[in-house]
């Protein structure tokens, strides 16, 4: 891309295992690759400050008091000492436009500074953070009705998005990984959002690496064991496979999390394996046959990308992202209520060979999913964003 603007990121999350930071560390391996001035803010084990070729890194030190998230994110309060710090730094490097990813810590600074220098801003979503919050919730409310309890995590899901619209405003565009957010957030913030997917490394994640020494139909599923991922649901599909008098599956839970206790006094035919990476995850993904993701919380599903890559067809719920990269009775099967899911998965185990035509889909489907046209999309909506610039410091 000829003259590509200089952008600052702040970056919620990075060194951790999850979606969003895969898609950040990504996105700078990218900038670095093609020789962009890119200035990263994120965590780091110290506070420093140095350069990778053309990408600036400035890494800021959580505190002993810092919050914790989700698994190994956390939230520093404190993290505001440094603001001299950043504030030098983009100084320095004089950026085109900045680039935020949440409403954490790293991102505050990002939309501080833009508010206050008078700097375009783009913010991507990555996560249903709204959803988040009322699934928690309900799940520790066992002791309140269903429907009262449907009531209550509904309100608390529409107040989390609308206080969250309230801080992405302050950006003057707008990204998100699927139609429905990002029709939503355009709604709510009256601001130009657009659409930005994801993409696979097909090579890494293929079913070349499946190694087998059983005929079991393994069902996977890979992600964060938590209540907003339905992990529980794995127990009602189980309990189905069991009266049908089918014997001949396992499941294989990729992941950590406090529902990992609860799935492994429960279920009777599981491997947990907690967090594994590398080759080992990709073999995992071949080595399944059938990816269960009743998940109803993701914003796009880079697991489910990465098992349809894997030659691994998906079942998915209706809600959420993963459900735009399922081609409905073709790749995957998007079911519309808990019986729907559990029936299509207890007719797919009854018929190995279906899967196996599905999986061929799949793969085929993986392979237009490009982290290169990705990036390259990105940098036009910075190009975009930086053309704000006027009007904001007019």
């Amino acid at each position: 891309m000829k003259d590509a603007p200089r952008v600052a990121l702040f970056a919620d999350t990075f060194h951790e295992t999850n979606g969003a930071a895969n898609f950040l560390r990504r996105l700078v391996n990218f900038a670095k690759e093609k020789n962009y001035e890119f200035l990263c803010v994120r965590s780091g084990a110290q506070t420093s400050h140095y350069r990778e070729g053309s990408i600036s890194l400035l890494d800021l030190k959580r505190g002993r008091c810092s919050i914790p998230m989700d698994g190994a994110l956390k939230f520093d309060p404190f993290l505001w000492k440094h603001k001299n710090l950043v504030g030098n730094a983009l100084e320095n490097f004089k950026p085109d436009i900045i680039h935020v990813t949440g409403l954490n810590d790293i991102s505050q600074f990002g939309y501080y500074f833009a508010h206050f220098r008078r700097i375009p801003a783009v913010a991507t979503w990555h996560t249903n953070a709204h959803e988040y919050a009322a699934e928690r919730l309900t799940s520790v409310l066992s002791f309140v009705p269903n429907n009262a309890k449907q009531r209550i995590g509904k309100t608390v899901e529409n107040v989390v998005f609308n206080g969250l619209m309230k801080v992405y405003f302050l950006a003057q565009l707008q990204l998100a990984p699927n139609e429905e957010l990002v029709r939503s957030i355009r709604r709510l913030t009256s601001r130009p959002s657009f659409l930005l997917g994801r993409g696979v490394d097909t090579d890494f994640f293929s079913p070349k690496k499946r190694r087998r020494d059983t005929d079991e139909i393994v069902l996977g599923f890979v992600g964060r064991l938590r209540p907003e991922k339905n992990v529980r649901f794995l127990k009602q599909i189980e309990t189905a496979l069991r009266a049908a008098g089918i014997e001949n599956y396992k499941f294989l839970i990729v992941g950590e999390g406090g529902e990992r206790c609860w799935l492994e006094k429960n279920l009777c035919r599981a491997c947990l394996t907690g967090e594994i990476f590398g080759e080992d995850l990709a073999r995992a993904y071949a080595n399944m046959d059938l990816f269960v993701f009743p998940s109803q919380t993701d914003a796009f599903g880079n697991v489910v990308l990465e098992a349809l890559s894997s030659g691994v067809p998906a079942v998915v719920t209706k809600q959420g992202g993963p459900k735009f990269l399922i081609e409905h009775c073709v790749n995957g099967f998007i079911a519309d209520d808990e019986t729907e899911f559990t029936e299509t998965v207890l007719e797919l185990v009854k018929n190995p060979a279906q899967i196996r035509v599905l999986g061929a889909a799949a793969r085929q489907a993986a392979q237009t999913y490009s982290w290169e046209r990705v990036f390259e999309k990105m940098f036009e909506y910075y190009k975009m964003g930086a053309g704000f610039s006027k009007g904001i410091r007019a």
